[in-house]
């Protein structure tokens, strides 16, 4: 299959006039060769996914956040950004984004989240062009955020819901502060989203519960998620899920250090 095929069934699945506008998704960076039979599905791309992606002698990586964003002056060997662009352009392996066309996915992002967590009766959040809004079984503050933590494998932060009720869940994976209020609108109970601000917690106190487990925490599944729909669509090439785990951060609580970010995904 060429690269121009696979980039056009990619588009075909996730559209991506239902990405965010100005999003920088789709083909960020093309090869010599033009083939794409050997695929591999990151969150992002880092040196290790990079030497993954050579090491299995992949022709193209589809990440799900991009990993061009800005427009880029100088590709310098010091930075991550320029240093991976240069050995994807060396290695000729082709590079595609589909970020917020995932999210928008009505089976992507956020739903296969809430689906981790144990939301059920899923829908689109009303007013907003991403994010889920569903029910929680057990109506439990206490139960939501135990599965939270479990599904996110993380500590969290949070603001208990003023009313005390805890069955409407918005959710919105990675930095979704921006659609406050349309889970508050909604008349969602609980909002669960990620990169909040010390101020954000304070907008939620009396209006809205709000649970924050961490940017990388709730997208982790996005690549093996990728490989499935990819593999479904497209039988007949290898697409294969990146094992490494790219969180840049880690967290320290009590006596227990826990860092991510130089281990693989079991």
């Amino acid at each position: 299959m060429t690269l121009e095929e696979f980039h056009r069934i990619v588009d075909s699945i996730l559209p991506p006039e239902h990405a965010v506008s100005g999003d920088a998704i789709g083909l960020q960076i093309g090869s010599e060769r033009n083939t794409a039979t050997n695929i591999l599905t990151c969150l992002e791309v880092t040196d290790d996914v990079v030497s993954e992606a050579i090491e299995q002698q992949c022709d193209v990586i589809v990440t799900f956040h991009p990993l061009i964003y800005s427009p880029m002056r100088q590709i310098l060997r010091t930075d991550r950004v320029g240093r991976c662009t240069a050995r994807l352009i060396a290695s000729d392996i082709s590079l595609l984004s589909v970020h917020t066309a995932f999210d928008a996915f009505p089976h992507g992002t956020n739903a296969i989240l809430a689906s981790a967590i144990g939301i059920v009766d899923l829908e689109p959040l009303p007013g907003a062009d991403l994010g889920i809004l569903g029910t929680w079984p057990t109506e439990s503050f206490d139960d939501l955020l135990t599965h939270v933590s479990t599904a996110c494998s993380s500590p969290i932060r949070f603001v208990a819901p003023p009313s005390g009720r805890c069955q409407r869940i918005a959710v919105v994976a990675g930095s979704g502060m921006s659609l406050f209020p349309a889970a508050v609108n909604s008349g969602a109970d609980v909002f669960i989203t990620a990169d909040v601000k010390y101020h954000g917690f304070f907008a939620a106190a009396d209006v809205i519960g709000l649970i924050d487990p961490g940017h990388w925490e709730m997208e982790r599944f996005v690549p093996e998620a990728l490989a499935a729909l990819l593999s479904k669509a497209l039988p007949d090439i290898t697409v294969t899920a990146s094992r490494i785990t790219t969180n840049p951060a880690s967290w320290y609580h009590g006596v227990e250090r826990h860092s991510p970010a130089h281990s693989q995904v079991s």
